[in-house]
């Protein structure tokens, strides 16, 4: 069965809420309660993440719960709330979907998608090539990696195998710590993949996707690690900045999506 964890925490930094002044409800500092029509993105997420799966959907943080919700403790970090979402689940829930609350163009057959054809793994990352973003959200930015399969952006959805998460949470959580730490990761990831890393900004054939899974996983305790191309550019267009949200207020209007 495959339950899903929706990220719906965080607030928006003191020093930034002047650049999102009305764009959110009065007294309302967390992204995902922006409103989308008479729905917020986090309303929207849900429900698109509910019609996709069979098993529950469970809610990360301190917001109003949508219908059918299942509220979860947030953690200090994403591995402690990812962490709690997992302690959450009973033995028959096999397979977690983790995804944002911050990812307007989501839809249904986007996510059946990625869940009926991911590969079996411990850890599926959905990656958008980044062309199928800029052709359908244009002006819309998005970080993006050239490898040799193309230029990707990361998506905001991950299929993870709980059991293998709960079995290797030390190490998780280490892996995690030193995210920020260049010298750190460089020693886990290897030097080959720096080095590719560096030459793919020249020589897009340095970096394969499949080196990139081979280092993340020896990151994890040899985890299986899998990056997915999604289909549709939903998947890998968020909420980052209020131009962000302003943008997708216009092209949702313009396009009759909205509910």
């Amino acid at each position: 069965m495959t339950s899903a964890l929706i990220l719906a925490g965080g607030t928006i930094r003191p020093d930034r809420r002047d650049q999102w002044s009305g764009l959110l409800d009065p007294g309302v500092w967390n992204p995902a309660l922006a409103r989308l029509g008479d729905r917020s993105l986090l309303e929207h997420v849900a429900g698109v993440v509910a019609g996709s799966i069979n098993g529950r959907v469970l809610v990360a943080g301190e917001v109003p719960l949508p219908p059918a919700c299942i509220p979860v403790q947030g953690g200090e970090t994403m591995v402690d709330t990812l962490l709690n979402g997992i302690a959450a689940l009973s033995p028959s829930e096999t397979r977690l979907l983790v995804s944002t609350a911050d990812i307007p163009f989501l839809t249904p057959e986007s996510v059946r998608h990625f869940l009926d054809n991911a590969p079996d793994a411990d850890f599926v990352y959905s990656i958008v090539p980044a062309g199928l973003c800029a052709d359908a959200l244009p002006g819309m930015a998005r970080t993006t990696l050239r490898t040799a399969e193309g230029v990707f952006t990361g998506g905001n959805i991950v299929l993870v195998n709980p059991e293998f998460v709960r079995a290797n949470e030390g190490r998780i959580r280490d892996a995690y710590a030193r995210r920020k730490d260049v010298v750190a990761l460089a020693r886990l990831l290897g030097p080959g993949i720096a080095v590719r890393l560096l030459a793919s900004r020249l020589w897009p054939s340095a970096l394969a996707i499949g080196s990139l899974e081979a280092a993340v996983g020896r990151l994890v305790s040899g985890a299986n690690v899998r990056a997915f191309p999604a289909i549709h550019h939903g998947i890998g267009s968020d909420i980052d900045r209020p131009d962000d949200l302003r943008l997708a207020r216009q092209l949702i209007s313009e396009r009759g999506l909205l509910s």
